[in-house]
């Protein structure tokens, strides 16, 4: 699957559902979380698909996420709904919790909120970025 196939086949019509559906927070999950590997997709895209290190691979997703507006909002938030807590490394091994998602209720979207961004809202900016992109563009 290619990045326009991937775009068009998995993370379009879960927006879609979740814009169908925006009170059901696994729509909303799913929507956040497949948005967020785009950046990955265009990093191989822009290499070719060629062999690529993972260290490649994400510098070059970072470096495609600061050039998106919202992308790098909805790289924190995935993140953090994936692995929980964003854990910042002070040095001298000493960690701070940035943001958490234990405090997201599922079914109550007043809470769906991560170090202070709304969720809903992050799918919403993310989708519009991501869909003027013209490599997502389906074919003509």
């Amino acid at each position: 699957m290619d990045t326009r196939e991937y775009f068009n086949y998995v993370v379009v019509p879960n927006y879609n559902e979740f814009v169908r559906r925006p009170t059901d927070f696994h729509l909303l999950w799913n929507a956040l979380v497949s948005m967020n590997t785009v950046a990955e997709h265009l990093g191989l895209y822009q290499r070719g698909y060629g062999q690529v290190s993972r260290n490649e691979l994400y510098r070059e997703a970072q470096e495609i996420r600061g050039q998106l507006s919202g992308v790098e909002d909805l790289k924190f938030c995935a993140d953090t709904l994936k692995h929980v807590r964003k854990i910042q490394d002070q040095g001298g091994g000493k960690f701070t919790t940035i943001a958490t998602s234990t405090g997201v209720d599922p079914t109550d979207p007043t809470t769906w909120k991560v170090g202070g961004h709304d969720l809903g809202k992050v799918a919403h900016d993310a989708f519009a970025t991501l869909d003027n992109l013209p490599e997502l563009k389906s074919a003509p």
